[in-house]
C-alpha cells in the first residue's frame, strides 16, 4: 500500500512517480556530479547541459521550430501580463485583447496598470464567458501593436480549438497556460509569442 495519493487538482497535478524519483535524486546528486542541482553554479558545464536538454524537450515536444526562441523565466503566467506590456506596447500604441475569462481579465488589468492603451476586440463577458467570440464578433483597433487571447478558460470549459485571425502583420501573444502541450504543435503560422506556467505542464516556465 503505498502513502502516495491522486491530486485531480485543476492546477498543479499528479506527476508520474520516475519523474518524481529522478527529481529527488537530482536534489542529491545530479548526473554523477557529486552534489545537486540546488548547488550548482547557474553558470557552469552541469548545469549548461540540463538548460540544452530542456529546452530541446520542450522543442521535441511541442514542435517548436529553430526560429522561435525559448526562455524560462520565473513568475508564472501572471508575470507574463507585466511583462508582455512592458516589452511590447508603448504608451502611445494600443494593444488587443479577447476577452473570455478571468486569467483575460487580469491580462488587461495589468496591461492598463502599466499605463498602456487597451481595446477589447471581442468579449464574452455579457454572458459569463460562456463561450469563445465568433470570428465575424471580433473588432479589431486601427493598428494594435499586438493581439493577446488566452487559448483555454478552465473555469468556464471554453477553448480556442484555432487561433483568431488577426490583422496582417500584427503578433499574436497567448496565454497557454493549461493547454499549451495538449496539442502535437504548440505554435502554429499565427504565433508570434507563448506564455505557459510550470505547474501545469512544464519542468519551469517556457517562453516561446
Amino acid at each position: 500500500m503505498t502513502d502516495r495519493i491522486y491530486n485531480f487538482s485543476a492546477g498543479p497535478a499528479v506527476l508520474p512517480e520516475p519523474v518524481l524519483r529522478k527529481a529527488q535524486e537530482a536534489i542529491w546528486n545530479v548526473a554523477g556530479s557529486g552534489i545537486g542541482i540546488m548547488e550548482h553554479s547557474h553558470r557552469g558545464k552541469v548545469f549548461d547541459r540540463i538548460l540544452d536538454e530542456a529546452e530541446r524537450g520542450c522543442r521535441d515536444l511541442g514542435g517548436i521550430p529553430d526560429n522561435y526562441r525559448v526562455l524560462f523565466l520565473q513568475g508564472g503566467a501572471s508575470l507574463q501580463f507585466s511583462m508582455v506590456p512592458m516589452n511590447l506596447l508603448p504608451a502611445d500604441r494600443t494593444a488587443d485583447f479577447l476577452l473570455t475569462g478571468v486569467w483575460a481579465q487580469k491580462a488587461v488589468k495589468e496591461a492598463k496598470i502599466l499605463g498602456g492603451k487597451v481595446h477589447i476586440a471581442a468579449s464574452s463577458e455579457s454572458t459569463n464567458f460562456d463561450r469563445i467570440p465568433k470570428a465575424d464578433e471580433i473588432r479589431w483597433s486601427a493598428n494594435p501593436v499586438y493581439a493577446h487571447i488566452t487559448t483555454n478558460n478552465t473555469i468556464y470549459g471554453t477553448q480556442w480549438r484555432t487561433e483568431p485571425a488577426v490583422p496582417a502583420g500584427v503578433p499574436l501573444v497567448a496565454d497557454t497556460s493549461s493547454d499549451m502541450y495538449s496539442r502535437q504543435r504548440v505554435i502554429t503560422s499565427n504565433h508570434d509569442a507563448l506564455h505557459s506556467p510550470n505547474r501545469k505542464q512544464s519542468p519551469r516556465q517556457p517562453i516561446i
